[in-house]
């Protein structure tokens, strides 16, 4: 029975060693407002989410945060062959804090708490001019992949695979890679909404998969590829 016990409570102990470890959700990431001083609800999805009266263009599911109405300036390149217009979506709802234009605690019906609208960190703050960054709420499809030439065909490329275009075919993700929930999925199964290219396409806000969890800037492919060739992340969509 001692015996029993034990091998119980060992079971029990690597379960929750390896439930830390992983670090999977919102709980305790810079997503995490259920401690500020403005939500007075204390919960972790009500800053962002709401079950009923909730923003009827659900940029997002649920969508309870107000929408920036910011203008944005979108990425462009000479070289780019993908039609880049204005964050819309999960996209926008991210910037709907990111861009600083809108309060963090400012609700679809008016500032939640308090103690007044409560501003983005300055260090997180994106801005509404975006032709810096990463383009977002294009259509990245087998068309787009033909016409640039340098990108995987995300509905027959699955994340890992050998990069068989290029002499350096070394299958980006190490066999090892703590991400592999991932792994064996096309880009357009992992990381397109909507059969586009979003900011949750790199970065998963709920902390909850790939190689999220253990990320701390939430990427969902984190690290250098298995040859040392570069970023997961870049590597995946990316003929390089």
């Amino acid at each position: 029975m001692k015996l029993k016990l034990l091998a119980l409570t060992v079971l029990a102990t690597s379960m929750a060693i390896s439930y830390g470890a992983d670090n999977r959700g919102i709980a305790g990431s810079p997503h995490d407002f259920s401690t500020n001083s403005w939500n007075t609800r204390k919960g972790t999805c009500t800053p962002c989410h709401q079950a009923h009266h909730t923003d009827a263009n659900q940029i997002a599911p649920l969508w309870s945060h107000a929408t920036s109405e910011a203008t944005f300036t979108p990425y462009s390149s000479p070289t780019m062959h993908a039609a880049v217009n204005a964050p819309s979506g999960v996209s926008l709802a991210c910037l709907s804090c990111h861009d600083g234009t809108v309060a963090v605690n400012q609700g679809i019906s008016g500032i939640i708490g308090s103690v007044g609208a409560v501003s983005i960190d300055a260090a997180s703050v994106i801005g509404p001019d975006l032709h810096t960054t990463h383009p977002v709420s294009f259509v990245y499809d087998s068309a787009l992949a033909a016409a640039d030439g340098g990108l995987e065909d995300p509905n027959t490329y699955t994340i890992g695979s050998p990069k068989s275009q290029l002499t350096y075919s070394t299958a980006p993700v190490p066999a090892t890679w703590s991400g592999t929930s991932l792994a064996g999925k096309t880009i357009s199964q992992a990381m397109l909404f909507g059969g586009k290219m979003e900011c949750a396409s790199c970065h998963d806000v709920h902390k909850m998969e790939g190689s999220s969890p253990s990320s701390g800037i939430l990427t969902r492919l984190s690290g250098n590829d298995a040859g040392g060739k570069g970023s997961i992340l870049c590597r995946t969509c990316h003929i390089k």
